[in-house]
């Protein structure tokens, strides 16, 4: 058997992340069906402003209002809007926003393209959704990219701690290995732009670009205050979804990173692999997942429970409001320890309230993200896109948990800095005792 101090001495190398992870804290990163954990950076300072303002009393339009409402790209999305958002919306108080929100714009003789995008931007900003939002060309090519399973970029996952974003892993082979960066390095500059109080998002789109070309990252190492300087080039990376090892005592680890369409079934067969080596219980590493598809995280639960109800879901669309109940049937009946931390979100989300409430589990970490709601991308004919909620979901128990969270049955904070898996360890310790 291996030796834990060495498991967690390794476990950078092992550990494979998906470089946009808290994207989805954002990113994040999902679709978040739930379909995707990708944010939009983009902002909404004047709709903000005027978010809950009324249309004018004798109904009239604006000649803003005119202009949007002449405009394909933003009638097609502000019919998304009505016909799919999880709530009932108005056709004029969302045009009204959306005209608010060029005002400005309009007055500095901004071009139609801009009014019109950050038109759709306020109108979708004054739904006050912070899981809903405009996508550019660009967004949705970096999703595509991410679900691919490839990103090109440099190689690490970061984090936001304490208003500092820090990177949390360094990937194995990468680029940023093999530059030196570190685990705990605190990220302050990309490309001479300060990014303190910029939101990770945008610092994940700062970061990542076409191959071959080359970022400079301003990094400084605690517990120095000094900037150091690297020149990284960006290059392809693949990212494997699941992870599998074979621990101390016949405890198998199972690791998975992003929910993807075939998540389910990749699953299924380290399952099948990991009883066929012999293990006894079964670690479920969630940390870090921000979530994906909705499906495969239903699925997968599925593999654990003989019945009962695994999620429930509540929309205006035909389909969005049902009730997903397990099947009878099980893959792995043993004992299971599910990781989770305040990176896991949405599917991971569902899939650990599943098991947790169903009494198939002990939740050892952190609180969870606390995002309820189920998303959709709707493309546009341009080439951009809306991220839309279409419905909110509740755990067999009937509990939302948007902007709560999961609580751990078992509260293990990890150190900021250093190898150290506290986590990991007491997961470890329960599985060994049988729980």
């Amino acid at each position: 058997m291996d030796n834990p101090t060495q498991d967690l001495r390794t476990r950078r190398d092992r550990t494979i992340i998906i470089l946009a992870v808290v994207l989805s804290l954002l990113l994040v990163g999902a679709c978040f069906a739930v379909p995707y954990l990708l944010s939009s950076g983009d902002s909404s300072t004047d709709a903000e402003a005027e978010r809950g303002a009324a249309p004018a009393a004798d109904g009239k339009m604006s000649e803003l209002e005119n202009f949007l409402a002449g405009e394909e790209p933003y009638i097609e999305a502000q019919d998304i809007v009505e016909q799919n958002y999880v709530d009932e919306v108005g056709e004029e108080e969302l045009l009204y926003a959306g005209a608010r929100g060029i005002r400005r714009m309009a007055k500095e003789g901004a071009e139609d393209e801009a009014l019109v995008d950050r038109g759709i931007t306020a109108m979708i900003d004054s739904l006050d959704d912070p899981h809903s939002s405009f996508m550019s060309e660009e967004e949705l090519e970096a999703l595509d990219t991410q679900l691919s399973g490839r990103l090109t970029g440099i190689g690490v996952a970061m984090e936001t701690v304490k208003n500092e974003i820090r990177v949390s892993m360094v990937l194995d082979g990468t680029p940023a290995q093999e530059v030196g960066l570190q685990e705990g390095d605190i990220v302050k500059e990309v490309d001479g732009r300060d990014i303190s109080g910029v939101d990770i998002n945008e610092v994940v789109y700062m970061i990542r670009g076409p191959e071959g070309t080359v970022v400079r990252l301003g990094i400084i190492r605690p517990p120095s205050s000094d900037i150091i300087y690297y020149d990284i080039t960006r290059r392809e990376i693949e990212i494997p979804v699941i992870e599998t090892e074979m621990k101390e005592g016949g405890i198998g680890y199972l690791r998975l990173t992003d929910w993807t369409q075939d998540a389910a079934t990749k699953v299924s067969d380290a399952l099948a692999a990991l009883r066929e080596g012999g293990a006894k219980a079964l670690i479920i590493d969630l940390r870090v997942n921000p979530g994906g598809y909705m499906d495969p995280a239903i699925q997968a639960a599925d593999l654990f429970l003989r019945g009962g109800t695994i999620v429930t879901s509540r929309g205006r669309i035909a389909g969005a409001t049902r009730e997903y109940a397990a099947e009878s049937g099980v893959e792995w009946d043993l004992p299971v320890v599910i990781l989770v931390d305040r990176g896991s979100a949405s599917s991971s989300e569902i899939f650990a309230a599943a098991l947790r409430e169903n009494e198939r589990c002990i939740l050892v970490g952190e609180t969870t993200f606390g995002k309820g709601s189920i998303q959709k991308i709707f493309r546009q004919a341009d080439g951009t896109g809306v991220r839309l909620t279409i419905a909110r979901y509740y755990t067999p128990s009937g509990a939302s948990i948007d902007d709560e969270g999961i609580a751990p049955d078992v509260v293990v904070k990890n150190p900021v800095t250093g190898e150290q898996d506290l986590q990991l360890e007491k997961a470890m310790e329960l599985a060994l005792s049988g729980m």
